[in-house]
């Protein structure tokens, strides 16, 4: 049987988080922004790896200026 299309979803997510973590380890820093992808963003430790949130959103957990999760999409890229 085929996986439907909330799986398929679901397993786009997690693969997205698996690649985010295989290239940021806990402890590392990253910049961020908090809000719209503006102005300058901060820097924060990874504290937790990526996951999906509530089956929707991969997000990190970080410490710093920012503490909480971050949707991956509000992570500023090397």
């Amino acid at each position: 049987m085929r996986p439907s299309l909330r799986e398929r979803n679901l397993r786009a997510l997690e693969r997205q988080c698996e690649a985010f973590n295989l290239l940021h380890l806990v402890g590392d820093t990253i910049h961020v922004w908090s809000g719209p992808r503006e102005g300058k963003s901060v820097a924060v430790r990874i504290k937790y790896p990526a996951q999906v949130l509530s089956g929707h959103t991969p997000v990190v957990y970080v410490t710093g200026a920012r503490t909480g999760s971050i949707a991956l999409s509000h992570v500023r890229e090397a």
